[in-house]
């Protein structure tokens, strides 16, 4: 990795209006090889992006949530094949979908207005289940929730009114599954890991919020992590961007600003599928746990066997969302780098945020890095930008 090529290739998104700003951190062996910082946090470029800049983690907010997960499993409080009706009864049962009108290749995107106004989830042709969700499938992006077109419309129907996270739980056990649980997968973006959340909180006897800041947040010197930025970190937080034309607009609290409901709207539960907020700096913490097999600052985080089932493959089916990549427990993996057109090595695992937030651990290599930025349209895991980090971070 040449260093020059890394701040070249930033500086040249920050010019050519690509991005407002970002960080990146790189370590290797428990050391830092690498890390810089470019561009601003708003655009009037009166407030340059530091290391204890606030970001909307989005999605890699699950990584979060499965580490918590994790923990209580280690504690033998949660088991990783308990059906998800242990906890929440009104789980068992969910019906599949069966209906050929709902089936992804005979549902075109075009029509997707129309679908929306039209669906009827008392409508869709189901069959029983053949057996329940389990914590496995949430983890894994197998369950069948929020995973296929009866789950997008449901979403898509659904009135932002829940006031807690119970409530939108207590919404999702009415849904329909998009296919049996464990045979297929893809990616549940907010149901299943809300769904562990608030597994999470019922378990341990706290708020999803008060369990992680103890449990996982303390210990790890996660001081920033939060659901609810307070008034000091609201002033450190990232303005988000959208890209029109040549240049960046801000879009900070409109609707492509997807997570200030999260704060400001009607409700405010956290959000184990994407509403944290936090500094790079934090998320490296979490990082470097994972890629030290659990040990963090001399002390054993998480046991080094519960980090390698994290980042081996979760359903005993072979599974892949997409060709070259199956998921582990709340991490994407890198099985055929070469199928997937990945410059990660094989066996590297990691997640993104829809605002272009990206972190990878890299087991071979002892190689973890985590790269922030916030713009609203760069396309989560398939961001262009992601990519040329793990290029220039894994060399040619």
């Amino acid at each position: 990795m040449e260093t020059q090529d890394i701040s070249r290739v930033m500086n040249a998104y920050i010019s050519n209006k690509e991005m407002l700003g970002g960080a990146l951190i790189v370590r290797k062996k428990d050391e830092i090889i690498y890390q810089n910082k470019w561009g601003f946090q708003n655009l009037e470029h009166s407030r340059p992006i530091e290391f204890d800049t606030m970001y909307r983690l989005m999605s890699m907010s699950k990584c979060v949530t499965g580490v918590a997960v994790m923990k209580l499993i280690e504690e033998g409080k949660i088991r990783l094949d308990d059906k998800v009706s242990k906890y929440i009864p009104e789980f068992a049962g969910l019906p599949v979908c069966c209906d050929p009108r709902y089936i992804s290749q005979n549902l075109k995107k075009r029509k997707m207005v129309w679908n929306v106004l039209t669906f009827r989830m008392d409508k869709v042709k189901t069959e029983p289940a053949k057996r329940e969700i389990t914590i496995r499938d949430l983890l894994s992006h197998a369950s069948g929730l929020e995973q296929g077109w009866v789950g997008l419309l449901s979403f898509m129907k659904m009135k932002p009114e829940d006031k807690s996270l119970e409530e939108r739980i207590r919404r999702y056990t009415s849904y329909i599954l998009d296919f049996q649980p464990g045979t297929d997968t893809g990616y549940s973006p907010m149901a299943g890991f809300d769904i562990l959340g608030y597994i999470v909180s019922l378990v341990s006897g706290k708020s999803f919020e008060e369990y992680l800041r103890k449990e996982v947040f303390a210990p790890l010197e996660m001081k920033d992590t939060t659901f609810f930025p307070n008034k000091e970190q609201e002033k450190r937080l990232v303005r988000l961007v959208k890209r029109k034309g040549n240049k960046l607009v801000d879009v900070t609290d409109t609707k492509e600003d997807t997570q200030e409901f999260l704060r400001h709207g009607a409700y405010r539960y956290e959000a184990g599928c994407g509403g944290l907020y936090g500094t790079i700096t934090d998320y490296e913490h979490m990082a470097r746990m994972l890629c030290s097999n659990g040990m963090y600052q001399g002390k054993q985080f998480l046991k080094p066997e519960t980090v390698c089932l994290m980042h081996t493959e979760a359903q005993k089916q072979h599974l892949e969302p997409e060709p070259g990549f199956t998921w582990g427990l709340s991490v994407k993996i890198r099985q055929n780098p070469e199928l997937s057109g990945s410059y990660a090595h094989k066996g590297t695992y990691g997640w993104s945020g829809a605002f272009g937030t990206h972190f990878f651990v890299c087991p071979d290599e002892k190689l973890e890095a985590v790269f922030m930025t916030n713009r609203s349209d760069l396309g989560g895991s398939g961001s262009y930008i992601s990519e040329k980090v793990e290029e220039l971070v894994f060399g040619s």
